[in-house]
């Protein structure tokens, strides 16, 4: 029954095991500027989804209801926290980028009770600050906090970076508020095909010769991470409440250090074991303490929205409201 009641969780920690292989895909490519890359990675990944749909006969779930606006919304804020992202990346460096893109489940926590009328646990509160102290350990700025800069350029990389968060933590909230008129797929088709458009300029920035000697590496990028990873992410966070889907995606740096080791062979320090395992506990509360609300649920006749959600089929079906 508790592995039952997970499905929704292990959702969420599986899309963001797939995100994390960014690296190992990133390494292969060559000679081609972030921006292009990002395009055929979306370019592939929104190919696959469709071909996935067509073949699952869900076309119809991608029908346009309501809140088009709050679509148009997402697929804009994807491409903001990509751009966000990507140039605190370039100013400064991987560990102040994933440090600072890594503060939203603090936003979401704030947002929440007051978008989203869901209320903040002690437990809640307890996990974010066990993950967060996790998250720095893992990349941990050379010199601590102490070695950052504060002034110039760098500041704008600062900048850059916290707003990723701001906009990633956005992005969650948006999710559970456009699945009370869409079906998951739907979810992941539209925001992915309006981030696509944006990005198509970058599209003939790549000459012919080159995009050709990395086109399967970007095949299989666009694929799994934008393929198996946002399908399995929104899964999850459209069936639980966006505190505890927040908190569950600080396991992609955990499983980024472990693809990190066995992949492309960087050494792990005592430092980011702690972190790793700090964020993995931060998990494990949040997913023990939702598996105690779940007798509850059941005692007032209702029963997870979620149990239909990744069956051999994959069901349109909106859960109940307060399912988590």
């Amino acid at each position: 029954m508790f592995l039952e009641s997970k499905k929704a969780h292990l959702a969420v920690i599986t899309g963001c095991v797939f995100y994390s292989m960014n690296g190992i895909f990133i390494s292969n490519i060559h000679d081609m500027a972030i921006s292009p890359v990002i395009f055929y990675r979306l370019f592939f990944g929104l190919l696959f989804l469709f071909i996935y749909i067509a073949a699952r006969g869900k076309i119809s779930d991608l029908r346009l209801k309501k809140k088009k606006k709050s679509l148009l919304l997402q697929g804009t804020l994807v491409v903001a926290c990509m751009l966000l992202y990507f140039t605190c990346l370039k100013i400064t460096c991987v560990s102040i980028a994933i440090l600072l893109q890594y503060t939203a489940p603090i936003y979401v926590m704030l947002a929440s009770p007051f978008l989203l009328k869901e209320k903040i646990g002690k437990e809640s509160v307890a996990a974010l600050f066990i993950a967060i102290m996790g998250v720095f350990l893992i990349v941990r700025p050379e010199g601590g906090l102490s070695g950052i800069e504060l002034t110039g350029t760098y500041m704008l990389g600062m900048l850059s970076g916290l707003l990723s968060g701001v906009v990633f933590a956005a992005l969650i909230l948006n999710v559970r508020v456009l699945k009370t008129e869409y079906p998951e797929l739907s979810i992941v088709f539209w925001p992915m095909g309006i981030a696509l458009l944006l990005l198509s300029p970058f599209a003939f920035e790549v000459p012919p010769a080159v995009l050709y000697s990395n086109l399967k590496v970007l095949a299989a990028f666009g694929i799994i991470s934008i393929g198996f990873g946002e399908i399995f992410t929104v899964l999850g966070l459209a069936n639980i409440k966006a505190q505890t889907g927040s908190v569950l995606s600080l396991i992609e740096p955990v499983s980024g250090v472990f693809f990190d080791i066995t992949v492309l062979g960087i050494a792990l320090s005592s430092e980011t074991l702690a972190g790793c395992a700090l964020i993995i506990g931060s998990a494990l509360i949040i997913s023990l303490k939702d598996a105690e609300k779940l007798p509850e649920k059941r005692s007032e006749g209702m029963t997870p929205g979620f149990r239909k959600e990744l069956s051999p089929q994959v069901h349109s079906g909106i859960p109940p409201k307060d399912s988590q």
